[in-house]
């Protein structure tokens, strides 16, 4: 299974060789999934194929070899990773035929009109292998950073104990695009390769790869599969694989219990990926660690230094006031009671009594061209200063 040939299209486009492939029973998604992209090939003005894919860099994008990459029609892998049917590579595709449309909110683009696009491939990163099966994971860098969400990634394989969420933009269970992106969370794993599918004797999924129940299906080749996270934890590589219930319903296949789905993880392609994020000038966000991009919370000012603490108030210079046979507090400033310290009113008596001795010293020390001075009544000369 591979990507979608068109909107509402069950064909298969010769000249990508590419078979159709959505998520079954999703619901949609919103801004939360904003990172999940669709990536398609534009040849002569025509849109010729349809994938997902996400975005791990403002100008990077991880999916599926198979969406960059012409290959055979149909595969059919081994558990040791081998193909068995089909799933070779003819030829990586021109980066400037990858187009790359996003869906704000969860909106599905236009993406029959190849202007609506808002990025181009600047180069496609694959490593060497010649056949999907068991490394079916290609980046793109874009020819400009977009302004969106990027999800970080996974280095490895998710656990059994753990579920996975499915997002993409492909076909859903009426084998129709639908109108929004969508999402199928809580998802078991079946298994965790190499191991062989659960109701054939011949196939299987190689010890890069992952398989999941009733999940994608056309047009979701490359889509994510999300750990609980948020990492992403694999990309779609076969999916459907199930029994045909309605020959007029090409996702029939990708629904009911023997529905299934592939994915490829990172375990053992550390090398493309650090390939791809140096092509990409971008540092690499990975699960668990914060987003190298995010701005860096500003650092707390520097608390004021002065030469002396500000003054404090204790318990003890809220006391109340001793008691009269207690002897008097000492203190370094006002006083906080209301009752005069100790020797106060002596003290005021003194200093009135030192105020009236030298105003009258002032009376008698007159100027000598004032020499009169008023005195019972009358005026009397008093004697002149020597």
């Amino acid at each position: 299974m591979g990507c979608s040939a068109g909107a509402g299209s069950n064909q298969v486009d010769e000249n990508v060789d590419q078979a159709i492939q959505p998520i079954i029973r999703g619901v949609s998604s919103g801004t939360e999934h904003d990172a999940v992209v669709v990536l398609t090939t534009f040849r002569e003005g025509l849109r010729r194929s349809l994938c997902t894919a996400t975005l791990v860099a403002p100008n990077l994008v991880i999916t599926a070899r198979h969406c960059v990459s012409d290959t055979e029609s149909s595969t059919a892998c081994s558990m040791d990773g081998t193909p068995i049917v089909g799933g070779g590579v003819k030829g990586d595709r021109a980066a400037g035929d990858l187009v790359v449309f996003l869906g704000k909110g969860g909106v599905a683009p236009d993406t029959e009109v190849e202007v609506n696009g808002v990025a181009r491939g600047a180069k496609v990163v694959v490593d060497a292998a010649s056949n999907v099966c068991n490394r079916d994971v290609a980046f793109v860098v874009l020819d400009r950073k977009l302004a969106a969400p990027v999800a970080p990634l996974r280095l490895g394989p998710p656990t059994m104990s753990e579920t996975v969420s499915a997002v993409g933009w492909g076909i859903d269970e009426t084998g129709t695009l639908p109108e929004s992106r969508e999402v199928r969370a809580g998802i078991s794993l079946i298994g965790v390769g190499p191991a062989m599918y659960p109701d054939h004797a011949t196939y299987g999924y190689g010890d890069s790869e992952f398989m999941i129940g009733e999940s994608a299906c056309a047009g979701d080749s490359g889509s994510p599969a999300f750990a609980q996270s948020g990492a992403v934890v694999g990309v779609a590589a076969r999916a459907g694989n199930g029994k045909p219930r309605d020959p007029n319903n090409f996702a029939s296949t990708c629904v009911g219990d023997t529905a299934h789905a592939v994915y490829t993880h990172l375990a053992s392609m550390q090398e493309l990926v650090a390939r791809a994020f140096q092509e990409s000038g971008e540092a690499i966000w990975l699960e668990g660690q914060p987003d190298p991009r995010a701005p860096k919370p500003e650092a707390a000012p520097e608390e004021t230094k002065t030469s002396a603490p500000p003054a404090t108030t204790t318990a003890g210079d809220l006391a109340a006031p001793a008691a009269d046979d207690a002897p008097a507090a000492t203190a370094t400033g006002c006083s906080l009671s209301s009752e005069p310290q100790s020797g106060a009113v002596e003290y005021a008596a003194g200093f009135v009594a030192l105020l009236a001795s030298l105003l009258g010293l002032r009376r008698r020390l007159v100027r000598r061209d004032e020499p009169e001075a008023e005195h019972g009544g009358h005026r009397e000369r008093l004697p002149s200063l020597p």
